[in-house]
């Protein structure tokens, strides 16, 4: 800086000489503004990011605080019942049969009581002994296809999954876990519609989702530290009918209303889809 000035003045007295006045002062007010140009940009510091800088080089910020619509959760008081059998029931007839290779090869077996014709039921025999599992269904849908028994995976568990008949739309599943040594013990039941399992907030946790009726209803199940939760989607959205699409969105519809709306389930709540 000290140079330029120095340099600058040397400048100023070798002009004077070749130009007449005027334009010598014009020279000088030139040169001043170009040298204190200079000297500001050595002095600044580096500029900051501009808005559309910052909205490049990183996600643009939502608001979702405007937009989030929350969900009440409540706790599942309802999980299935197990307790150790001494010796197979007596009076049961045999519905179907399924061995668990993922279990170890427990077999879960689905039958129904001579002296009740409400339910249907199931067990599960290990080389631990048996366990009843309790009642999987109601007694007018006791025909083997009514009947499904699977493994799946929820709450970051692999399971056991059993799923019977309530009504013509509507339908009870069973979860169990069953640990190294074959031991069943009830995980979650769920009694509000047909079930799937499914991550439908993204977490990397998969949620249990269900829905029945017409109009749609519509509920999700989640893990919370120590127990399971649900939430009844219709009531957070103010909708007459609810239905999961296949790409995880939930589309809400008032009965006279033309347009349905959708939205995605995140780990805050619900946010309405653009």
């Amino acid at each position: 800086m000290i140079n330029e000035r120095f340099n600058l003045k040397k400048r100023i007295g070798s002009d004077q000489e070749m130009f007449p006045l005027h334009k010598s002062v014009t020279l000088i007010a030139l040169l001043l503004m170009n040298l204190l140009a200079g000297c500001q940009h050595q002095a600044d510091p580096a500029p900051l990011q501009s808005a559309n800088d910052y909205h490049t080089s990183r996600p643009r910020p939502t608001d979702t605080a405007a937009n989030l619509i929350k969900l009440e959760w409540k706790l599942v008081d309802t999980i299935p019942v197990v307790s150790q059998l001494s010796a197979p029931p007596t009076g049961a007839t045999l519905i179907t049969e399924k061995k668990l290779d993922d279990f170890g090869g427990v077999k879960v077996s689905v039958y129904t009581m001579a002296s009740d014709e409400d339910y249907v039921y199931a067990r599960v025999s290990s080389s631990q002994g048996q366990y009843s599992l309790g009642a999987i269904g109601t007694y007018n849908y006791r025909q083997p296809e009514n009947i499904k028994v699977e493994v799946v995976r929820i709450f970051s568990e692999k399971v056991l999954k059993i799923t019977g008949g309530l009504g013509a739309n509507n339908s009870l599943t069973n979860y169990y876990l069953i640990d190294e040594s074959g031991n069943p013990s009830g995980l979650l039941q769920i009694d509000t519609g047909h079930s799937k399992e499914l991550d439908v907030d993204g977490d990397g946790s998969i949620e249990g989702v269900a829905a029945h009726g017409n109009p749609m209803s519509a509920y999700i199940y989640r893990w919370n530290v120590d127990h399971a939760e649900v939430t009844f989607v219709n009531d957070a959205l103010k909708a007459d009918s609810v239905v999961l699409t296949d790409e995880g969105i939930y589309e809400a519809l008032n009965i006279g209303d033309k347009q349905s709306k959708r939205f995605r389930l995140t780990l805050e709540g619900l946010i309405q889809e653009q």
